[in-house]
């Protein structure tokens, strides 16, 4: 059986990259006598010689050319066994701040594939609307803000604050499945409470298009709006995840207003810690996940 030791595969590689032992030694601040002993040890190892001289150096054979595709897989595989393990001991406390339409959806998968891979780490999940989440990030109550950009970036004292990604939602206009626009003389609109910034964007859709409507509902939560909205009160704005069961949207509608195009952003504290950096880094890297293309 093979032992392919990873420092004599280091010492492989950097010769196989620099064509000299003296070049080799010198980038992995080891002797020449040292590297030239590793590389006999590799050869013996593999029971064949990986170079031959030219006037340029040491080249490769065909056996070291085969050689250098496995050894580097080795190394890759050899560092992720060390992150995993590693982020397996990491420790801390993570306060995410979070609007209601992604913790309720997209968000609840990721995190549940974090805390298996990270289960030392404590998650505080701080579920607000988005002047709430901006308030409590700019105070330094929260590690990390899932938020509409928009908001974000034009609170007072806030401006030019650089989100670690954005993505693109759109807010649609969801009904009941048997709602019937063609009877509908007055739009009856559900819209989130005063103060929502999504409220504020709805109306101006609306008012734009010059519809007809009336507020006949106001949703403090999200909860809320998909209950009135199942229950045929009338018409709410919506992400897409979150259309509930037995509803529809209408952006398809030439006589409704447009979807309401928004920027959603991850942001993050240059200064927190390791654990909150690593939450950043898992919701980018994880499969499916919110920043997804859809």
């Amino acid at each position: 059986m093979l032992d392919l030791d990873p420092h004599l595969l280091r010492a492989f590689l950097s010769v196989a990259r620099i064509g000299t032992i003296n070049g080799a030694a010198a980038s992995l601040c080891r002797t020449q006598a040292a590297v030239s002993m590793q590389i006999r040890r590799l050869e013996e190892v593999v029971g064949s010689p990986l170079f031959v001289r030219s006037a340029k150096g040491l080249v490769l054979n065909d056996q070291g050319t085969f050689l250098v595709r496995y050894a580097n897989d080795i190394l890759a595989l050899n560092e992720e066994v060390g992150k995993r393990i590693g982020q397996q001991s990491l420790k801390g406390r993570v306060k995410l701040g979070v609007v209601e339409d992604f913790a309720a959806t997209r968000l609840i998968d990721i995190l549940r594939l974090f805390r298996t891979q990270h289960p030392l780490v404590q998650l505080d999940l701080i579920v607000e609307d988005n002047s709430h989440l901006e308030a409590l990030f700019s105070q330094r109550k929260l590690d990390l803000a899932i938020c509409d950009v928009d908001v974000m970036q034009h609170k007072s004292g806030t401006v030019g604050r650089e989100p670690l990604v954005t993505w693109p939602e759109q807010l649609t206009w969801t009904v009941h499945s048997d709602f019937d626009d063609a009877r509908v003389e007055t739009l009856p609109v559900i819209l989130f409470e005063e103060g929502c910034h999504w409220r504020t964007r709805a109306v101006q859709a609306l008012n734009e298009r010059q519809v007809n409507w009336s507020l006949v509902c106001e949703a403090t939560t999200l909860v809320a709006m998909a209950t009135a909205v199942q229950v045929g009160l009338g018409v709410g704005p919506m992400i897409t995840a979150t259309i509930p069961p037995g509803c529809r949207s209408i952006h398809y509608l030439p006589h409704f207003p447009n979807p309401i195009a928004l920027d959603i952003g991850l942001y993050v504290h240059n200064a927190t810690s390791e654990s909150a950096h690593c939450l950043a880094d898992f919701v980018l890297r994880s499969p499916g996940n919110i920043f997804a293309a859809r």
